[in-house]
């Protein structure tokens, strides 16, 4: 979602949300935005039971579902090969997930680093009792609560071509932002039309519109339309994307007129699994390249997540689960040797 002035104020709310809620914006190629925000990088609310409809809706449809052929949506075009980055943090984090019924979860987390005080969160999942699929369930409802701003996101399928989400952001008795998606996936095609902080009576906001389309079994061609109202100002941007899958490697490209991204995702066998990154964004005049690959040792119950890239960042984390316990333990860590930067993270989750 390029082509927007990132100094307009209302263009960086949703720059800021978008990113976590899952709209990837390309435009900080820094090497301090792989660290990421520590917040964002606790433990979220859910654990592998409840995490399962959160999958259904990211995942494209299986290949014995009816829609065999469907391409997925154009903002999930970078997914596979985002996947096999790190989230480096920074501090020692701590989270426990509790199971109160077979579909209630609530959770705690604290992060403690060396530049902002010690962060409390409390979160809730709940998962209905419709199924649409093995995995699939609806609606989900999931609430965080922590430093003053409460965040509330909703998920429900009607059918199993439409789905809907909302998602608010409160902060200080005030709506800080607010999000509503509605979409549908044919037989060989998916359609989305996302509204941020938007207002159909006081037109305003941003309004942002994908489309995918299956060409061939392997080939998916699509773009996405932003539009801006607000501020005193009208903007729009076009981005253009794809993606070609052959067996268990994939090539995507989306570009617009201010950003351009090139990704490239290989999985060499059951427990390696390899991706390529570029990004270019003309506004800033910088172009990025990262190498990352993945290495997963189920006997171990550990994988590995490592990355490196032009701007002379590494970046490496390690997570351990135990068989005989609900634990996991993390370990995080980055060197940036061209800016002399060096931030390590610690974490345990219980659940």
């Amino acid at each position: 979602s390029s082509g927007i002035n990132a100094e307009d104020g209302e263009f960086q709310t949703y720059q800021h949300y978008f990113i976590q809620i899952n709209l990837r914006v390309m435009g900080n190629v820094a090497a301090t935005a792989k660290t990421y925000d520590p917040l964002a990088s606790v433990p979220e609310l859910t654990v592998e039971s409840l995490s399962e409809p959160k999958k259904a809706e990211e995942e494209p449809p299986s290949s014995s579902s009816s829609s065999s052929h469907n391409p997925g949506s154009f903002e999930q075009l970078p997914q596979k090969t985002k996947e096999v980055f790190p989230s480096p943090f920074e501090g020692c984090k701590f989270a426990w997930n509790k199971m109160i019924t077979e579909r209630f979860q609530a959770s705690h987390s604290i992060l403690m680093s060396s530049f902002k005080p010690p962060a409390y969160k409390f979160g809730a999942t709940y998962v209905g009792s419709k199924k649409l699929g093995p995995n699939e369930h609806y609606p989900v409802l999931i609430s965080e609560y922590g430093g003053g701003v409460v965040q509330v996101q909703a998920i429900h399928s009607f059918t199993k071509e439409v789905q809907a989400k909302a998602v608010v952001h409160a902060t200080d008795k005030t709506w800080s932002m607010y999000q509503g998606d509605i979409g549908y996936k044919g037989n060989d095609f998916s359609i989305q039309l996302t509204g941020v902080n938007a207002s159909i009576i006081n037109p305003q906001g941003i309004w942002v519109a994908h489309y995918l389309q299956s060409v061939t079994n392997k080939l998916a061609l699509g773009g996405e339309l932003l539009f801006q109202h607000g501020m005193g100002a009208k903007n729009a941007a076009l981005t253009l994307g794809g993606r070609f899958r052959d067996g268990d490697s994939e090539f995507m490209v989306k570009t617009g007129e201010q950003s351009t991204n090139f990704g490239y995702y290989v999985k060499g066998n059951d427990q390696v699994e390899c991706a390529v990154e570029f990004e270019y964004v003309k506004q800033m005049g910088e172009s990025i390249t990262t190498f990352g690959y993945a290495v997963d040792l189920p006997k171990g119950l550990s994988k590995f997540r490592g990355s490196i890239d032009t701007d002379w960042s590494v970046a490496g984390v390690l997570e351990k689960r135990f068989e005989a316990f609900p634990f996991a333990f993390t370990l995080s860590g980055l060197l940036n040797h061209k800016k002399k930067q060096a931030k390590f993270g610690i974490g345990f989750t219980i659940g």
